[in-house]
């Protein structure tokens, strides 16, 4: 009986022992500076408190094209699409073409300015600009017959190149005049 008991222990340490080691590696699920965080923190909380504020689902699903989350940003902005604002539009395109999926992005910048056409929806200029240049980068993807499932680095090249152009640019700082000299 004794040695049942011995070779039962025994038993259970070699399984112990011979068991794989765990692999498992957690890692944050973005990586950035802390101010970045910290702004996903709060727009996630004021979405949280008001789910109706179109607005804040905006700001947090370009926080998160910023943090390179293009599909966080598309989960975002998804309940928002029955409200047909432009600004939801330029978000989802962006990241439609973020993921190259031109079809997608095509129809949501299409929507977009769609959406600018409507007399209330106070759309700036600028905004149907860059959507038409959105709208006509998908365009030219589909014409070329770039494919983003054979070629996905010409695909990339293209839509980071177009993604570019269609950033707000700060103005050029003038130039500072030299002072006059002091009267004495």
């Amino acid at each position: 009986m004794a040695r049942l008991i011995d070779l039962f222990a025994l038993a259970i340490v070699a399984f112990l022992l011979l068991l794989p080691q765990p692999t498992v590696v957690f890692a944050p699920a973005f990586s950035g500076d802390k101010s970045d965080m910290d702004r996903v923190a709060a727009l996630e909380d004021a979405l949280h408190r008001k789910p109706e504020e179109v607005e804040v689902a905006v700001e947090l699903a370009r926080a998160y094209l910023r943090i390179e989350q293009p599909t966080w940003a598309i989960a975002t902005l998804k309940p928002y699409l029955g409200k047909d604002t432009y600004p939801v539009h330029q978000v989802l395109a962006t990241a439609y073409a973020t993921i190259l999926r031109f079809d997608l992005g095509l129809g949501e910048a299409e929507a977009g300015l769609r959406a600018c056409e409507q007399p209330t929806s106070g759309c700036p200029e600028m905004t149907q600009i860059r959507l038409a240049y959105l709208a006509n980068l998908m365009r030219e993807n589909a014409q070329k017959g770039i494919d983003a499932s054979t070629d996905p680095v010409t695909a990339k090249r293209m839509v980071q190149a177009a993604l570019r152009a269609t950033k707000a640019q700060l103005p050029a700082p003038t130039p500072a005049k030299p002072a006059a000299p002091a009267k004495p």
